[in-house]
């Protein structure tokens, strides 16, 4: 554990989820290859790649910037473009998009959460009030986690991190200032800048085995940097 500012009390402990309380990389994966999977089959769209499919995400993007920190809403959108522009009708349009955002929504939780993450939780919550911030798509309590009082989505029920709206509607919620609550987040960006941009404290879990100063992103610094989940426990 290294500290980089001075710790304040806190009652609030708010959690990103992906890549902070269990590994996302292979999930997201593989949610991504049986959503466009999916997609092929249904639209009769055999030359689908993944490839061609980043490239409607970002021509989206460059059309509508904000779309991109709801990404479901991002989702939806550039594949309702696509089809459209491949000449689908209005009925395979919503037939594909149900069945492919219900395809990517069942493996985008399949998800093998550390008996450690939940066992660290089940420890905190006795002492904090937990909440979620997450600019993900990951619904906790579908996963496992029962632990939250308050779960947030950037583009849902807010700007997503690193906009300050989500940490400040967390403060709002629980009626505590800003800073006392200690977001704890694998981002640099969205979770740590974040999250002393709008006045809480952060704690940055680095899981890569390298120094701070290797991030060149790094533009803030944390409250604290752990390097596993437990040090959370000796606070």
């Amino acid at each position: 554990m290294r500290f980089y500012r001075g710790l304040q009390p806190f009652k609030v402990m708010s959690f990103d989820l992906d890549d902070t309380l269990y590994d996302n990389s292979d999930v997201i994966r593989l949610a991504e290859e049986r959503f466009l999977q999916c997609v092929q089959e249904h639209a009769q769209l055999s030359d689908l790649t993944s490839e061609y499919w980043r490239e409607w995400k970002w021509q989206l993007v460059e059309k509508d910037p904000l779309i991109a920190e709801d990404v479901i809403a991002w989702r939806v959108e550039t594949l309702r473009n696509l089809l459209i522009h491949h000449g689908k009708s209005a009925v395979e349009i919503d037939r594909t998009l149900a069945l492919a955002m219900e395809e990517f929504i069942e493996w985008r939780h399949k998800i093998n959460v550390p008996t450690e993450s939940i066992e660290v939780l089940n420890q905190l919550k006795d002492r904090y009030l937990l909440s979620v911030i997450t600019n993900g798509n990951v619904i906790a309590t579908r996963i496992g986690f029962e632990h939250f009082q308050l779960s947030l989505r950037g583009g849902e029920q807010g700007r997503a991190k690193p906009h300050q709206d989500l940490f400040h509607q967390t403060a709002h919620y629980f009626g505590v200032k800003p800073n006392e609550i200690l977001h704890i987040g694998d981002n640099l960006t969205t979770d740590v800048q974040g999250a002393i941009q709008a006045g809480c404290q952060a704690a940055w879990i680095n899981l890569s085995g390298k120094d701070l100063n290797s991030f060149t992103e790094a533009s803030v610094l944390p409250t604290l940097e752990i390097n596993h989940l437990t040090e959370l426990l000796t606070l």
